[in-house]
């Protein structure tokens, strides 16, 4: 079975297939994250997208492809220098991960 940083690079490829504004995608992460049931986490930053703050939205597993749950944030670029600057906050307990788009050498 693949593991989460494999899917959440597979679901940030698939979704900027789909909506090719997208700028970046960056995977979330929580504390508990080694659990099964923990979704793998993507914010997308999207300059087509309206302001709307932290809004995330959950998708059920789709077995075999996607073994786990899994939620999406999309925010502008101006949302995106909130989070960083931590005047906009991440639900709690989430935190920036690694960058999955553009790829980082």
């Amino acid at each position: 079975m693949p593991d989460k940083s494999e899917i959440a690079r597979m679901l940030a490829d698939a979704h900027r297939k789909v909506e090719p504004a997208i700028s970046r995608i960056i995977r979330l992460l929580a504390d508990r994250e080694q659990d099964a049931g923990e979704p793998v986490k993507l914010l997308e930053i999207n300059p087509d997208t309206s302001p709307s703050g932290i809004f995330p939205i959950a998708f059920s597993a789709d077995p075999p492809c996607v073994p786990f749950p899994s939620v999406v944030i999309e925010v502008t670029e101006s949302e995106f220098e909130k989070i960083r600057a931590g005047s906009l906050p991440l639900p709690d307990g989430w935190r920036l991960g690694d960058t999955l788009y553009p790829n980082v050498a």
